[in-house]
């Protein structure tokens, strides 16, 4: 059981709980991963929608099948926000896509060539068009002060690249976050996305290593929240995996530092600790089989239907793009969790 966490039990989940461990038996499993790696393209398609669930009509395609996914799992988050019963909770589901959102308000506004992906909008608390309209307009008692302010200051910031856009609107998204977890008192869901922002910035660590990036670059990149001090991040800019490990010996993931360092190449090490990282997460989240009555198992199962679906995004492309079994299995997260 994850160290320092308390679950709440709440009776008023006793029906939403029981939902959801009637369908996560549906999740997929190595077998599943393996028999859809393994199938040839003439038979994929037929093995994707019985592996996965998703439907696939007429003449099979790419782009069809891409979006008959996505629409699936954003069935799966409507669904699960119909069985929260806290209004901050349903706002939490869908508040990281206000801010992808955010992140295309911006940049259209700036100027640059966007496209709005229709299932961001439809999975966020308002939708492409009203949030577009409410932070144009000034209305900020309508979007929250957090989203507005960042929206205001960056839609005139000069000489700004996309990815420092995307940086401070991460930034905000997690201020956000924080602002409401810290109001729900949950220890559970405080604790996963404590260790989710310590994965997101170990990545960008090692991302940036490779790169070649000075110390300096780190600070504008790292997330806030994290229990892992931008100085422990910073001495990792500069070592290997095993000596980045022994400056993170405290947390949870030094362990998947230390055991990726023969991997091969830079680039495979980093490919590897980001798969384990991930994986990590998926076990922290099954954790929630402890909770009888309460919202933690609802959300844990969101989040790892979640990455099936990224799982089965990446398969998809790759399949169609000829990578070999082998290969596809590095990126597959929660293959053996």
């Amino acid at each position: 059981m994850p160290v320092n966490v308390e679950f709440v039990e709440k009776s008023e989940y006793a029906y939403a709980v029981a939902r959801i461990r009637a369908i996560e038996i549906k999740l997929i499993d190595s077998k599943g991963y393996n028999t859809l790696l393994a199938s040839s393209m003439e038979r994929f398609y037929a093995i994707f929608s019985e592996v996965s669930g998703v439907k696939i009509d007429g003449v099979p395609d790419l782009q069809s099948t891409l979006k008959n996914l996505e629409d699936s799992f954003t069935g799966t988050l409507y669904m699960t926000r119909s069985l929260i019963l806290e209004n901050e909770i349903k706002r939490l589901v869908s508040l990281k896509y206000d801010y992808e959102l955010l992140k295309l308000i911006v940049k259209e506004a700036r100027g640059f060539d966007i496209s709005i992906p229709p299932e961001i909008s439809e999975r966020s608390n308002y939708s492409y068009p009203v949030l577009k309209s409410l932070l144009e307009g000034g209305k900020a008692l309508e979007t929250g002060r957090i989203i507005y302010e960042a929206y205001s200051s960056l839609k005139d910031a000069k000489g700004r690249t996309g990815k420092y856009i995307d940086n401070e609107c991460d930034r905000a998204y997690y201020y956000e976050l924080f602002r409401i977890l810290e109001e729900f008192g949950n220890s559970f869901l405080l604790e996963y996305f404590t260790r989710k922002i310590d994965a997101c910035n170990i990545s960008t660590t090692l991302r940036l290593k490779l790169q070649g990036a000075k110390r300096s670059s780190l600070r504008e990149r790292i997330l806030p929240f994290g229990n892992i001090d931008i100085s422990y991040l910073e001495q990792g800019i500069d070592m290997n995996l095993e000596g980045f490990s022994s400056r993170i010996i405290f947390s949870p993931f030094s362990r998947v530092l230390g055991g990726s360092g023969k991997a091969g190449d830079e680039e495979e090490q980093v490919a590897k600790v980001e798969k384990q990282l991930a994986e990590e997460l998926i076990k922290y989240l099954k954790e929630s089989i402890f909770v009888t009555f309460g919202i933690e198992p609802l959300l844990a199962y969101l989040w790892v239907r979640e990455t099936e679906v990224i799982n089965l995004r990446t398969i998809l492309l790759a399949k169609h793009a000829g990578i070999g079994t082998e290969e596809i299995k590095k990126y597959v997260r929660g293959y053996h969790v």
